[in-house]
């Protein structure tokens, strides 16, 4: 293969690439602050909004669960990291805490029924600030200096025949690392993944369903296989001649992932996903053969003789 190919082959896969990621993260902060929330709920004062000053940045996420409120509520009364967890994550939590702190409950813990100001929900520096039993309850940091304010808010309202309309509400501002955009991007973006977990964990547990043991290693077995699928297109797309369908099923093992880690779909979907993922690998691994020296000698030769090549 001539130079010039591999240039062209190489600058053709890295923009592409370039352009996923960046409409990704350009889009994904703009839609990151309102999931599931209506215009209504967003615009709401809520318990909590009086300790910081609210700005258009501020996460109000919302969620319609299948229970009525008494029973969303106590999921919600025993949450905390040495209580009943946040029901997230917990291999991210304990692996930021550099200790196993975080255990996710799955049943209602009486024990830990009646929270209290002043008690600790992140290792005592995140407490419980104000509660309204069976309505709301707020945790708050806030640092003397004011370069540390984080003010959490889970909100409750029934909503129809037996459902519960839940409001997440979370203001954090840090100083001066947040206002570095790239470093506030991250963060925020973390976080979303995590409180999307937190979410999806909280209603699956009030509707009376029970999450599998050993999910959250499942989840990373079906994320690392995109991504397996994903380095063993770009290994065919470097070293094959016919490089573009390598390079389509990169792009779409890359896209897979994207999906898996911000609209975190169903543990069936993923696993469809995959398989296709997989099965496409191996399709393409047969149907573009391996060149032999004297092939990418031809090629090299026929390109240096057509007009116009560089």
């Amino acid at each position: 293969m001539s130079a010039s190919t591999k240039i062209v082959r190489l600058v053709t896969g890295t923009l592409l690439v370039i352009v996923i990621l960046f409409a990704t993260f350009l889009r994904l902060p703009r839609w990151t602050p309102t999931r599931g929330a209506t215009e209504a709920e967003v615009a709401r004062t809520l318990p909590g909004d009086e300790l910081i000053e609210r700005t258009p940045t501020d996460w109000t996420h919302g969620a319609t669960i299948d229970a009525p409120p008494e029973e969303v509520w106590p999921w919600i009364a025993q949450m905390g990291d040495d209580r009943g967890g946040f029901y997230s994550y917990t291999f991210v939590e304990n692996l930021l805490m550099g200790e196993d702190l975080y255990h996710n409950a799955n049943r209602i813990l009486p024990e830990f029924q009646n929270p209290q100001p002043g008690e600790g929900m992140v290792v005592d520096s995140l407490q419980v600030y104000d509660v309204e039993p069976g309505k709301w309850l707020i945790a708050a940091q806030r640092s003397d200096a004011g370069d540390f304010n984080w003010v959490w808010l889970w909100y409750l309202e029934a909503a129809g025949t037996n459902q519960t309309r839940l409001i997440v509400r979370q203001a954090l501002r840090i100083f001066p690392e947040g206002t570095n955009p790239v470093v506030s991007a991250v963060t925020d973006l973390g976080a979303f993944v995590m409180e999307g977990r937190m979410i999806e964990g909280l209603t699956l547990r009030a509707e009376g369903r029970t999450e599998p043991a050993g999910i959250e290693v499942v989840e990373i077995l079906l994320w690392a296989a995109a991504l397996a699928a994903g380095l063993g297109a770009a290994g065919l797309f470097l070293t094959r001649p016919a490089w573009q369908a390598p390079l389509l099923l990169g792009l779409a093992a890359l896209l897979t992932l994207i999906w898996y880690t911000y609209w975190q779909p169903s543990i069936w979907l993923r696993l469809v996903f995959d398989i296709a993922l997989s099965g496409l690998l191996w399709w393409v691994a047969r149907r573009v053969p391996r060149a032999s020296a004297a092939t990418w000698s031809a090629r090299s030769a026929t390109e240096a003789m057509v007009p116009g090549r560089w």
